[in-house]
């Protein structure tokens, strides 16, 4: 299925969880906050629930154990592509931990306020990340040490506009900034962006810059400066 446009518009936000006095009211304050109606899903429905449209899915790691965490992380990887993923109720979860959800694009952690939690939400409904910077540099490092890999150049070919786009990707400019800067919508960068990662056969926007800055005889050199904002706690 290709990648629908993100927006409250064409999104249900689904709470992978369990039923709970705390959960329904966590419920009630996210859909009075972002006026969109919050749908609880529990481990056993998932395929049904995920299957039905998309979603930006919030998983709560508080309401499951290391082994259910597994076994529902894999449950999820055949919706990666369909979905919007965020972790919910996280700790402090270091680079390989983070690594092992390769298609998360979320991470709010157990202390934060529901205004800085439905802020974020928000802001992954227009298509943005919400991992704070050092995480994401954290990710790069990570990747740079374990995912070394040769790429054969005659079987990459990515356009003009990919490679226009990827690098103001490396620059850690936002869809926004990338659509501003080229004059073309957020939903076209957007689309571009999924047909890049497929191409380079990653899965997520930090391996999409360690790609890049490990590639550049193929994309050639940048040119650019990091955008106003870059070094925002989060992006």
């Amino acid at each position: 299925m290709n990648q629908a446009e993100t927006t409250s518009d064409s999104y249900t936000l689904l709470l992978i969880s369990q039923p709970s006095m705390s959960v329904s009211a966590l419920m009630t304050c996210l859909e009075k906050e972002i006026h969109s109606e919050v749908e609880l899903v529990t481990p056993d429905a998932i395929t049904d629930k995920l299957t039905a449209r998309p979603g930006l899915v919030l998983v709560d790691l508080n309401a499951f154990d290391d082994m259910a965490t597994e076994q529902l992380k894999q449950s999820l990887i055949p919706f990666a592509d369909q979905h919007v993923f965020a972790l919910l109720n996280a700790h402090d979860l270091s680079a390989k931990e983070l690594a092992s959800w390769p298609f998360i694009k979320g991470v709010f952690k157990k202390e934060d306020e529901i205004r800085h939690l439905c802020y974020g939400i928000e802001k992954m409904f227009s298509g943005e990340y919400w991992l704070p910077r050092h995480k994401m540099a954290a990710l790069i490092h990570y990747y740079q040490q374990h995912h070394q890999q040769a790429i054969d150049e005659q079987t990459i070919v990515l356009t003009n506009r990919e490679q226009q786009i990827l690098r103001h990707l490396v620059t850690g400019a936002s869809n926004q900034d990338i659509a501003r800067a080229l004059d073309v919508s957020e939903h076209t960068v957007k689309s571009h962006l999924y047909n890049v990662f497929k191409k380079i056969n990653v899965r997520n926007r930090v391996q999409a810059v360690f790609w890049a800055k490990n590639n550049l005889s193929l994309i050639g050199s940048t040119g650019l400066e990091a955008y106003p904002g870059a070094d925002d706690d989060h992006r």
